[in-house]
């Protein structure tokens, strides 16, 4: 039987089907002749030629129907033989009956060829219902082995960490269930806008891990299998259209495959495709299949990237907690099991083998000093009871008797409502207490410094102001009392003139001591009601200036109303002081988030970019002594007054240009 199907394979399914057929055809014609020659009757002669050559036609449209089947061509032969075993089985009854005792058929030139006929295209009809069963029962087979390939590589893809060997099962497989020459699997890199040959199977020996491809060119079948969210099918490479066949593929005389994305659309790893040197129809199924496969190498892809980039950040992780002697550690609330690292147990002076497999909570709090164990306490069952996250400061006894400052962070995990896991760092925070009880005792000294500079700067222009005073009157009295020439007056002008400008200056040092500690509590004020005030102090001056003061509306800010309002007073009088005839002044407020930029603005002489650094420290002007009458300290004050209230002062000027004084308030 395998000798006869294989020797029917050779000649070919359908052509045995069409040589039936047309041998009936062609009989039938002949047929006609032989009828008229003997005399037959016309509607004999029509009958028996019909029931000839309409099976022969039925044969004939068989053989060229059957490519446009869903009959798979393996099965053709199978077909054949129906149709030769319907022939012979009729054509052996007929011989039989013949040659029976006192048998014989009338007429053998009607009665054979129209009963063979029939019985070929009985046959057929029964081949091709075999053919289709037989078929379909390949195609479940095919889709079964396929899902079970699909199955293995996904467990396969689960149990090694090696994405090459992945990639060729992968490729063996495919190649495998879809009977393919070759199988690839290309490596996709943007940078440099080409597809490695990563893995295959069937190509020539040497291009695997070598040869590449560009996935950019317009008419390339990769680039048009990136450019598609669905596999992509090709029955034949010679007779296609949307594409022209790479070098890689063309080198090797493909004809059919298919290829599909592997990864997402938008960030493709690469392409998989199988391919045959024969034209292949391939189904939907087929398609699913492959593109199934490449799903399985996505996800092992991403798996693997993301398990590389946890490996990174633990080991990033790892060097940060050495570095900053952090020590981690789960507990367990469930089953009061707490695991610690190895740090943690070294902090503890723990032996490892009594917290590599969890010990009780109870067991960490043995080295904790007895003063902090109620409070750390309280502070892990709130964690636990009612916040979720734990964050405490606690001392460790060493054995040595030394003392360990810790600081102990964790977060709590819930499920269902109920606190499972608490995880947790330690840190060893010993330097930072030091530095903060070294810090809090330097603050402790500097306030106690201050306090005493202050009192000596209090005292000292107390104690000098008398002498001053004294000084000042009994020159004056020298100069009323006695005939002096105009050098000598001059002399007395001066020495007058330094001793009152010296008890200005005293009087300025005491203002710029005390701003942080007589000053009164921030309370709701409005500029506007400080700006009116300024204004009625500096009536006078405005008025000799013929000074213009112009501002915006100005808001309400949380300040000192006294202290600001000597800024505003400063600002103002040098503004007017040091500009020219008929003083120009504008005032603007904007909001700049929680703060308000006030700004004052003048057109006088400006200030050289130089001075501008240093007009806000002690006894500095910007500006000589012939320019005005300041003690250089106003500025200072100003400063002094504004960093109080939280915010800063500048300046921006340019010589001859005028200058902007700014300084931000918290706004209310």
């Amino acid at each position: 039987m395998a000798y006869w199907r294989r020797l029917v394979s050779i000649i070919g399914g359908r052509r045995i089907v069409g040589a039936l057929g047309a041998f009936y055809v062609a009989f039938a014609v002949l047929r006609i002749f032989i009828g008229f020659n003997i005399g037959e009757p016309i509607s004999s002669i029509f009958i028996i030629i019909l029931l000839i050559s309409v099976p022969g036609f039925f044969l004939l449209y068989g053989a060229y129907w059957l490519p446009q089947s869903d009959i798979d061509a393996e099965f053709y032969a199978d077909i054949a033989g129906w149709a030769l075993t319907g022939f012979g089985a009729v054509a052996g009854v007929l011989i039989l009956y013949h040659l029976q005792p006192e048998g014989g058929i009338s007429e053998p030139l009607a009665g054979i060829p129209i009963l063979t006929a029939l019985g070929s295209l009985g046959g057929l009809g029964v081949g091709v219902y075999d053919g289709r069963a037989k078929t379909r029962t390949r195609q479940l087979k095919r889709r079964a082995n396929q899902q079970e390939t699909v199955a293995d590589l996904g467990q396969f893809a689960l149990e090694t960490e090696d994405l090459d060997s992945l990639m060729h099962e992968a490729a063996r497989k495919v190649s495998d269930i879809l009977d393919t020459d070759y199988c690839k699997v290309l490596d996709l890199d943007v940078e440099n806008e080409e597809l490695l040959l990563r893995q295959g199977v069937g190509w020539k020996d040497g291009i695997v891990g070598e040869a590449t491809t560009s996935p950019v060119e317009a008419d390339s079948q990769a680039a048009y299998t990136l450019a598609n969210t669905h596999p992509i099918v090709v029955e034949d490479l010679e007779t296609e259209t949307r594409f022209s066949g790479p070098e890689l593929l063309t080198n090797h005389d493909v004809r059919s495959g298919i290829s599909t994305i592997i990864g997402p659309f938008d960030e493709p790893w690469g392409i998989l495709g199988t391919h045959d040197t024969d034209r292949q129809e391939f189904t939907e199924e087929d398609a699913n299949f492959v593109q199934s496969v490449a799903n399985v190498l996505a996800e092992a892809i991403e798996r693997t990237e993301k398990e590389r980039q946890l490996r990174e950040r633990k080991a990033q992780l790892d060097l940060a907690t050495d570095a900053a002697s952090i020590g981690t550690w789960t507990w367990d609330i469930q089953e009061d099991v707490v695991t610690a690292d190895v740090y943690l147990t070294e902090m503890y002076e723990m032996e490892p083998a009594d917290t590599a497999g969890g010990a009780s909570m109870e067991v960490f709090y043995e080295p904790i000093h007895e003063d902090d164990t109620e409070q750390t306490w309280e502070a892990l069952e709130q964690a636990v009871e009612e916040t979720g996250r734990l964050n405490t400061e606690y001392r460790i006894r060493s054995t040595t008797g030394d003392i360990i400052w810790v600081e102990a962070r964790g977060e709590v995990k819930y499920e269902g409502g109920e606190p499972v896991e608490l995880y947790g760092t330690v840190a060893d925070i010993t330097e930072r207490k030091a530095r903060e009880e070294r810090l809090e005792q330097l603050v402790a000294e500097l306030e106690e410094s201050n306090e005493r500079l202050e009192q000596f700067a209090y005292a000292a222009s107390h104690d000098l102001q008398e002498p001053l005073r004294m000084v000042s009157s009994y020159l004056q009295l020298i100069d009323s009392r006695y005939e002096l020439d105009k050098e000598g007056e001059e002399f007395i002008e001066f020495a007058v003139d330094g001793a009152e400008r010296m008890q200005s200056m005293i009087n300025g040092l005491l203002q710029y001591s005390r701003v942080e500690t007589q000053g009164d509590p921030a309370e709701s004020i409005e500029l506007e009601d400080i700006l009116a005030d300024t204004r009625e102090n500096l009536q006078m001056t405005i008025e000799e200036s013929d000074a213009t003061i112009e501002a915006e509306p100005l808001p309400c800010i949380q300040g000192d109303p006294d202290q600001l309002r000597q800024v505003f007073q400063n600002l103002l009088a040098n503004a007017i002081e040091y500009s020219d005839d008929q003083p120009m002044v504008h005032i603007t407020a904007e909001r700049n988030g929680t703060d308000w930029v006030i700004s004052i603005e003048d057109e006088g002489i400006g200030i050289g970019s130089e001075e501008q650094e240093q007009i806000f420290e002690v006894f500095q002007r910007g500006h000589s002594h012939s320019d005005g009458n300041g003690t250089g300290i106003g500025l200072a004050i100003c400063e002094r007054i504004i960093e109080r209230h939280g915010g800063e002062i500048w300046v921006e000027s340019e010589l001859d240009e005028g200058s902007t004084f700014s300084f931000t308030l918290p706004a209310e």
